[in-house]
């Protein structure tokens, strides 16, 4: 996170939800180096381009081409967006996370989306939360805390029938793992191993406790498991304290990052197989560093690329679109952030600066040729950036000020 953005607490949420900034990758890595001094200096004065306002402009075909694929998202741009689900068998939203404008966006979509046969939300929660969302959309007896709520469940909810599955839990569970583990333990009431667990949880969940959870756990002879949202209860527990207790060491963070990842193709491939053929189009909602194609800046195949392969081993077609933010504030377990991410990304500095929009939605495909008839070795910074995004997303959203969740 850069200065003045508040990041949400370490013991409960990830803590590199978007693409990380591209000098503070340089930085950590030229540290390192026996020169790193000056490492670091030819670094940022390499980067100083970078910054907004100071970035060169690309050449005038590539603004040519972005002044011609940009739209209303309030306009035409949400009937270019419903077009392309129209085509698709897989739609794939890159989203922000504790924003107001995310869930608005998917109210207005999801009718027609469902017309066009959208029957399934790949979700960035755990089955366990997807089943709880779900199963009493009305009742605060279930707490819920993280990406999703209960009216954005019963929005996706609205034209199912009771006893469908309409959101699919793709994740571990980030924020309370001891709701799972309770109810594992209440499954198998005689085993030992299980109750140390609950006793060790009985005040809460911190990452510093995964690795003990997780031997336990691992020891744990439990008959007893259960299928919640089509996945394994007991697989899901330990999968989560592995990647948890990974996350706590800074020498693993990057094997709990792979891990993760894993999981949620895993998990989404154990809802395909379930839910069978001919059980509808399938929208994927994840974090943007979710959902790029290719490998991302971290250096892994992302569920995204994931899906965008397997779609085509089946003959099928994905559309991926990525959200950024360049003014405003969002919301998460209580903790708000700057969701001004210009000065993150090059790419997203020139695209706010050409937006004409509150909200404004760019085609990145025309952008493609353009750039990769540029000769990798002339690119400026911003154009290797830029290609770094279109050959990620399909299409990227500009929200020039982003609000904090209000429901």
């Amino acid at each position: 996170m850069k200065a003045g953005r508040k990041s949400p607490p370490v013991d409960a949420r990830e803590p590199d939800r978007r693409e990380p900034s591209c000098i503070r990758i340089v930085y950590d890595t030229m540290r390192q180096t026996p020169f790193a001094p000056l490492a670091c200096l030819l670094a940022v004065a390499g980067l100083a381009a970078w910054l907004p306002g100071q970035e060169p402009k690309p050449d005038q075909p590539i603004l040519a081409a972005l002044a011609t694929h940009e739209y209303d998202l309030a306009g035409p741009g949400r009937a270019f967006l419903l077009t392309e689900a129209k085509k698709s068998d897989y739609f794939l939203l890159g989203e922000l996370h504790g924003d107001n404008e995310i869930p608005v966006l998917i109210r207005a979509l999801w009718p027609a989306m469902w017309h066009a046969g959208y029957r399934h939300v790949a979700a960035e929660v755990s089955p366990w939360m997807a089943h709880a969302l779900e199963s009493a959309p009305a009742s605060p007896s279930t707490p819920i805390e993280g990406l999703w709520t209960r009216r954005q469940a019963a929005d996706v909810r609205a034209f199912a029938a009771a006893g469908d599955t309409a959101i699919w839990g793709c994740d571990m569970e980030e924020v309370h793992p001891e709701y799972l583990i309770r109810e594992w333990a209440a499954l198998n009431p005689a085993d030992a191993t299980l109750k140390r667990l609950v006793d060790l949880t009985g005040a809460g969940y911190k990452r510093s406790m995964a690795a003990e959870l997780l031997a336990l756990a691992r020891q744990s002879q439990a008959e007893k498991d259960a299928t919640v949202n089509f996945v394994s209860l007991r697989e899901n527990i330990v999968a989560t304290l592995e990647i948890e207790a990974n996350r706590a060491q800074a020498e693993t963070k990057m094997t709990a990052q792979i891990e993760r990842e894993t999981l949620m193709k895993t998990q989404f491939l154990e809802h395909i197989r379930a839910a069978g053929p001919g059980s509808g189009k399938v929208f994927v909602r994840f974090g943007r560093n979710h959902l790029h194609r290719g490998y991302d800046a971290r250096g892994i195949s992302t569920l995204g690329n994931f899906i965008a392969e397997f779609a085509v081993s089946r003959g099928e077609k994905v559309f991926n679109v990525g959200v950024f933010g360049a003014g405003g504030k969002a919301t998460l377990m209580s903790e708000s952030f700057s969701m001004d991410e210009r000065s993150d990304e090059a790419a997203f500095a020139l695209l706010a600066g050409q937006a004409k929009y509150a909200a404004t939605i760019f085609d990145l495909r025309a952008l493609r040729p353009l750039l990769h008839a540029i000769p990798r070795e002339q690119r400026t910074p911003l154009e290797a950036n830029l290609v770094y995004w279109s050959d990620s997303y399909d299409a990227l959203i500009c929200y020039k000020n982003v609000t904090p969740l209000a429901e």
